[in-house]
Order: structure tokens, then C-alpha cells, then sequence
């Protein structure tokens, strides 16, 4: 990769976007992939999977040449479903296409068993939960279950930083050695917080210690009086694909308290990722 895509400018800062995960890519293109309809598809599937993409990586996955991929990205730019990055070269799924997923999963049946099982959570531990995932550098919040005791309220749709989200922490564990310095490099971040992480080289240590133990807790990074915990949730490739979160008031729960929720938050971040 050249280094005008991999090294990231200070235009960046505040609205960085992930570089793909080439290693680990699964698409193969098929001959559902072969009519005009069946490539576009194929475009926003590896969309999905790198979170980027350029043309040179649809020739790299799919095997088509360079002219054809630039006509697939300047079809999907058209019709909004793609949308320039500040990394040259690179799109990314515009918020016309995230609406969209966003809708059809609110009117199928896979939405349902999700919001049961989030519902379930909740009631067992008492406390407020959400599903997030990472759509353009940001934590985009898919699905709440709120509680009256929390002090932070989100909403479907709404976003957040990586750098001070215990999502966030989830979604940096989870990248490439390459992809996490890129993010990295946007840092200093302004703090919302006066305990917001704000440094690149605490958070590299908070990424080592969410790999080391599988999930991330704070408190009072994001908002004030808030004690946060995520797991990842991962699909059956092994993905991790969303995070599901806890929040609650520190009047309420430690910080060792919302931990030892972990298991049980564990346990439906495996049944949600095979619903995903």
C-alpha cells in the first residue's frame, strides 16, 4: 500500500477511517458475482468486510480489471451508496446505505430475536445495554435497552468517538497492528471528559490490556458519572462485527461490579453474533 493511503494526515483527526484488513479477507468472487447487479453487490459486501476500499483492492478480491472497478465505484458513487473518504482513493458506505441496513434490519426477523435477547440482558442484570458497531473511524450505536437509574440516554443511529467509548476500545483491540497505528497517529483527541484518554500512548496500552482479557471497562470517559463495559461480539467466521455494551451510574455499580457482569454479557454476545 502506498503511502499516501497508510499514513494518516492531520485532516484525519477527529474523522479517521480505518485501512482494510487484506489478510483477512473472505470474499471470493462466485457467479453471483458475474452480472453487473451481482458485482455491485460484491462491492458493498467487501465495503462491509474492510470498511474502505479502493480499486485496487476490488481488483485484488474480485479479480476484475482496474477500468471495471472504477466504473463499479462511480456507479455506487452515483447512486449514493458509496461515498470519498479523506484517505485518497478510498470510500467508504455513505449514510444513505447505512440508513438502509439500518431499516431492513429493524423489518426482518433477524432484528427481533436481537432486541429480545438485548431485553433479556438487561433484565437479568438491571442495568441499561446497547449494541454498537464501527461505521466510518466512529461507534455508531445499532440498538439500545434502556433503564431510568443511567444518566447517559443514547439513541439508534447516534455516534461516538473511538479513543473514549469502551466500543471503541473493542473496535481498536480488534485491528491490525497496522491499521491501530494509523489510528493512533490522529491522536492527541480532545477530551469530553476530565478523564477522558486523550494520549495515543495510554491508549495503546488500554488496546494491550482489552486483548489480554477480552473486554474493556470505563468510567466517566465518555460522560460524566457513567461506568461503561463492552465484550466484543463476533459473527461465525470469527469476526468481531458489533460490540454489546453495559452502561451504568457510578451511584450504583463499581467499576469491579460492572466486570463481574462480563460472563454473563459473554454469553449473549456469542448467541447475538450468530444471529449477525
Amino acid at each position: 500500500m502506498q503511502n499516501s493511503q497508510s499514513r494518516a494526515t492531520s485532516q484525519d483527526k477527529g474523522r479517521w477511517l480505518r485501512e482494510p484488513e487484506r489478510e483477512l479477507l473472505p470474499f471470493a468472487p462466485g457467479a453471483e458475482s458475474e452480472s453487473p447487479a451481482g458485482r455491485l453487490f460484491a462491492v458493498l459486501d467487501l465495503t462491509a468486510d474492510m470498511g474502505m476500499v479502493s480499486a485496487a483492492d476490488i481488483v485484488h478480491a474480485m479479480g476484475v480489471p482496474r477500468p471495471t472497478a472504477h466504473r463499479l465505484i462511480a456507479t455506487l458513487e452515483k447512486l449514493g451508496y458509496l461515498q470519498r473518504t479523506l484517505v485518497r482513493g478510498k470510500y467508504a458506505a455513505s449514510s444513505k446505505l447505512l440508513r438502509l441496513s439500518n431499516r431492513l434490519m429493524s423489518s426482518t426477523a433477524v432484528y427481533a430475536p436481537i432486541k429480545a435477547l438485548l431485553a433479556s440482558l438487561s433484565q437479568r442484570t438491571g442495568e441499561a445495554h446497547q449494541i454498537a458497531v464501527m461505521a466510518r473511524g466512529e461507534v455508531e450505536y445499532f440498538d439500545v435497552m434502556e433503564r431510568s437509574t443511567v444518566t447517559l440516554h443514547l439513541q439508534p443511529g447516534q455516534r461516538a468517538p473511538l479513543y473514549c467509548t469502551v466500543s471503541g476500545a473493542v473496535f481498536l483491540a480488534a485491528m491490525d497492528e497496522q491499521t491501530l497505528e494509523q489510528y493512533l497517529s490522529t491522536g492527541p483527541w480532545p477530551a469530553l471528559t476530565p478523564y477522558s484518554m486523550t494520549e495515543p500512548s495510554a491508549l495503546r496500552s488500554r488496546v494491550q490490556q482489552v486483548r489480554a482479557r477480552g473486554y474493556a471497562l470505563t468510567e466517566s470517559e465518555f460522560v460524566l458519572g457513567v461506568i461503561a463495559g463492552a465484550v466484543p461480539v463476533r459473527n461465525l467466521e470469527g469476526r468481531v462485527v458489533a460490540s454489546l455494551g453495559i452502561r451504568s451510574s457510578n451511584t450504583r455499580k463499581t467499576i469491579e461490579e460492572v466486570a463481574e457482569l462480563v460472563p454473563a454479557m459473554l454469553t449473549y454476545a456469542n448467541r447475538i453474533g450468530k444471529l449477525l
